[in-house]
């Protein structure tokens, strides 16, 4: 009896073994699917912060770019602005070299004029222009009682009046000329000649000296060509050979 209860045990022994490990199994099955559950359920919580994360990060650098952007573009904007209205602002109304330049021709001007002034004189004083200058158009002479052209100005004046040299030179020659009578021929600087005609023959100038605007370098005489004509200094000035209108000297 006690034999088969032993075999007995013996075959049930196995039954229970085999329930054991089915059982063993469901909870390793059990326990691995929490495990994928909680696995699964971590993904789902890790993975949206990270893409969360990594969309800030980009809407962060992005925020930087445009703010960075936008912070660079304004501070060229304001710095160029107050550079422009100092620029504006503390802009001379002209350069120093422009000043100093237009002060100088300003001064060079007023010494051309001063020297205008002061090296140039009227050949007889307060005289008047009976005859002007007309080098194509005739003129009727009436002591050669003909029409001819006129290289020259008349001035009034009576005999004896001072003649005086329009600008400063060099006796240049003294001559006697059959119709204009005693010439006196100063040579000046830049081409210039002045002949003063009808002069008496105690003249004052000698060849080769010097004389200033102003001097007196004889008297006024006789002209043959013009005696009819009231008494008068014939005046002419050339430059460069060719005669031109005196007036335009003194």
């Amino acid at each position: 009896m006690l034999n088969m209860k032993n075999e007995r045990n013996y075959k049930k022994s196995p039954k229970k073994n085999v329930g054991f490990y089915i059982s063993l199994a469901v909870c390793l099955a059990a326990v691995a699917g929490a495990a994928w559950t909680t696995y699964g359920s971590i993904q789902e919580y890790t993975q949206p912060s990270d893409e969360s994360s990594v969309e800030e990060s980009k809407d962060e650098k992005v925020n930087e770019e445009v703010s960075g952007q936008k912070y660079e573009q304004s501070k060229i904007e304001e710095s160029s602005k107050p550079e422009e209205s100092s620029r504006q602002s503390s802009k001379p109304t002209s350069r120093p070299e422009e000043s100093s330049k237009i002060s100088e021709e300003v001064s060079v001007q007023q010494t051309v004029t001063e020297e205008s002034e002061t090296t140039t004189a009227e050949p007889i004083d307060k005289g008047e222009v009976l005859k002007p200058f007309s080098p194509k158009n005739p003129i009727k002479s009436e002591t050669m009682r003909d029409w001819r052209t006129h290289g020259g100005v008349d001035i009034s004046a009576g005999e004896g009046t001072p003649v005086r040299a329009i600008m400063s030179g060099v006796v240049k020659d003294l001559y006697t000329d059959p119709l204009l009578g005693n010439v006196i021929v100063i040579e000046h600087s830049g081409g210039y000649e002045s002949l003063y005609c009808g002069v008496t023959d105690t003249s004052v100038a000698r060849k080769g000296s010097n004389v200033k605007a102003g001097d007196t370098i004889g008297y006024v005489g006789k002209i043959p060509s013009e005696s009819k004509d009231k008494p008068h200094l014939h005046l002419e000035v050339r430059l460069d050979g060719n005669n031109m209108d005196p007036t335009l000297i003194y």
